[in-house]
């Protein structure tokens, strides 16, 4: 049984890696490798893009910030859609905290998607010989895959919305600005090393509920 569910665990890893590449990517450039439609470059960007998708509550705090910025957006009512129900505890997927912030291994998921010619990586070195930078290609095929999942089932659809949202938030920022972002968060900058990050779900239905009042006539 355990080795059943870490098996389905790995699929749904490698599915929502692949939901990411798609709707977080920009345009892969002229040196991208052949048949790339789109890239994220640096694990740091693609691990504070992860943890948003992992993590309903520091998306929607995200919002509500964005909110007070650029209250005529809609990110507001997309807060309210990301708390509603039971979803902050059926979605959310803990993630450790590492030396750069929330972190997992991508490794596997990563193999998954390039061993099925979904995906592929790029590495960047530096003259010294050590890595500078990992880039992280969709490929056209792995495109063509994520929109027949989306298709096939609503559960499935579902990593893509989040994806797109989460890609919403984020625009352009690099891995750096996104860690920082998340750093703000109390409980993120508190958690120990090799820890998980605990969940800002009830402050930020307080938050919530207070611009729902102040809402009313």
């Amino acid at each position: 049984m355990g080795h059943a569910l870490d098996h389905t665990a790995r699929k749904r890893d490698a599915v929502r890696i692949l939901f990411i590449l798609d709707q977080a990517g920009t345009a892969p450039g002229t040196v991208a490798p052949a048949g790339a439609v789109s890239v994220i470059k640096a694990e740091k960007r693609l691990q504070a893009l992860d943890f948003w998708v992992r993590s309903p509550d520091y998306l929607a705090a995200e919002l509500v910030q964005l909110h007070e910025k650029y209250p005529e957006e809609g990110f507001l009512d997309e807060a309210f859609k990301v708390m509603q129900g039971d979803e902050p505890d059926i979605r959310r997927m803990q993630m450790m905290r590492f030396l750069f912030g929330a972190w997992e291994q991508i490794d596997d998921s990563m193999s998954q998607l390039i061993s099925l010619g979904l995906a592929t990586i790029k590495r960047n070195i530096k003259p010294d010989g050590k890595l500078s930078r990992t880039d992280f290609f969709l490929l056209e095929s792995g495109r063509t895959c994520a929109a027949e999942l989306a298709d096939y089932s609503s559960h499935l659809a579902w990593y893509r919305d989040r994806a797109a949202l989460v890609a919403r938030v984020a625009g352009t920022g690099s891995g750096d600005e996104l860690k920082a972002r998340q750093y703000a968060q109390a409980e993120y900058q508190g958690a120990r090393w090799n820890q998980a990050i605990g969940p800002i779900k009830q402050r930020v239905l307080k938050r919530l509920e207070e611009l729902k009042k102040g809402m009313q006539p």
